[in-house]
């Protein structure tokens, strides 16, 4: 080593030296805080935590190799700060190191989902599992379940003025698990306690393959369930979903349930391809515009286009897609990816975006197959 170089290596050692120690210290502040029992008090030390990731952020070369060691260490604790596991599994996960992904997936299942960071730092964790879910880990299912699907989060996004529904939550977590999610919360249609938000978000990450399911829950005396159980079929359901209202025998139903199912029965008979595609390309004055078919190339175009903007139908027409030269099944399968990718973007456009993908899919589910 040249004396130029070892010089140079000692400067970055001492430069380095003071970051850690400060490191340590916020480190030891995080661990410090009180435990938060609701949002309200988590929303006071979310200013303090967020101070430390910036910090983090600032100094991030130096910080990682500590935040690494201290969280490793951390999670052989038998009872480790959550709001560690929260914030410094979160941080490397986010603006870590692909290497770092394991030991943040670590401390995200080590938080106690009955402890108090689901119910204080609930938008701090969504974040950490929406960062996280695009893994497709089944270990995280429990966590989402417990925290998400039965509890009551909401997420505000300041910088656009809106909140996430919990719905909404749910939507863009499970939405990124494909039809592993589906297949879960299929599962779950069996559980009165959230029945009717699973077929809430089935409705946006469902398929035809839950049809048989969920048209059995038809025949509830829960009006709440039946109308999502009908809107699920007639969303999602393709013409197996609309092939299950037709057999359905109505005659049991009474109150808000009778209404609902007289207000949808008339839709079906009208319900096929080229209506929906016409609705589609309707204009402000309701009356469809004439759109032609994308040829292949241009089909392919387009959906790169949707993939490169996290599925925003800025200059596309849905109803092109809906026509294009390309078989029904491949655009299907793209526009699921196309589903998947948006919901990477949380913000307030992605599920109007989302919304209208999964219309033109089950669109496409009525289109006749190719010969």
């Amino acid at each position: 080593m040249t004396a130029l170089a070892f010089a140079l290596c000692v400067h970055g050692l001492a430069a380095a030296a003071p970051v850690a120690e400060e490191t340590l210290a916020r480190l030891a502040q995080m661990r410090a805080l009180p435990t938060a029992t609701d949002a309200q008090q988590g929303i006071g030390q979310r200013g303090e935590l967020d101070a430390a990731w910036r910090w983090f952020g600032n100094h991030r070369l130096e910080a990682l190799p500590v935040l690494r060691r201290e969280l490793a260490l951390e999670l052989k604790r038998p009872k480790p700060s959550q709001l560690m596991l929260l914030d410094v599994g979160y941080f490397l996960r986010a603006l870590g190191e692909p290497a770092d992904t394991p030991l943040a997936l670590q401390a995200l299942l080590r938080i106690d989902p009955d402890g108090a960071v689901p119910k204080s730092q609930g938008g701090q964790l969504f974040r950490f599992v929406h960062a996280m879910a695009r893994e497709r880990d089944a270990r995280l299912l429990p966590l989402m379940d417990k925290v998400f699907l039965r509890g009551q989060v909401t997420v505000l996004l300041p910088q656009q003025g809106t909140t996430l529904d919990e719905t909404s939550v749910c939507i863009y977590l499970y939405g990124q698990y494909g039809s592993a999610a589906e297949r879960h919360l299929r599962a779950l249609l069996g559980d009165s306690a959230v029945v009717n938000r699973v077929l809430e978000v089935l409705m946006w990450v469902g398929s035809p393959d839950s049809v048989p399911a969920v048209a059995a829950l038809l025949n509830t005396a829960d009006s709440d369930t039946f109308a999502r159980a009908a809107t699920f079929l007639l969303r999602a359901g393709g013409l197996q979903g609309r092939d299950a209202l037709r057999a359905f025998d109505p005659r049991g139903l009474q109150g808000k349930a009778l209404e609902f199912y007289r207000q949808t029965a008339g839709q079906l008979n009208r319900v096929s391809f080229e209506t929906l595609a016409s609705q589609l390309s309707e204009q402000p004055d309701g009356t469809p515009a004439q759109v032609r078919g994308l040829d292949e190339a241009g089909a392919r175009q387009a959906l790169a286009t949707l993939n490169a903007g996290y599925g925003s139908y800025d200059g596309i027409q849905p109803a092109a897609i809906a026509r294009a030269a390309l078989p029904r099944q491949v655009l299907i399968d793209e526009l699921i990816r196309v589903r998947e990718r948006s919901l990477l973007r949380v913000s307030a456009e992605t599920l109007a975006d989302v919304d209208t993908t999964n219309t033109l899919i089950n669109t496409l589910r009525f289109r006749p197959v190719e010969r």
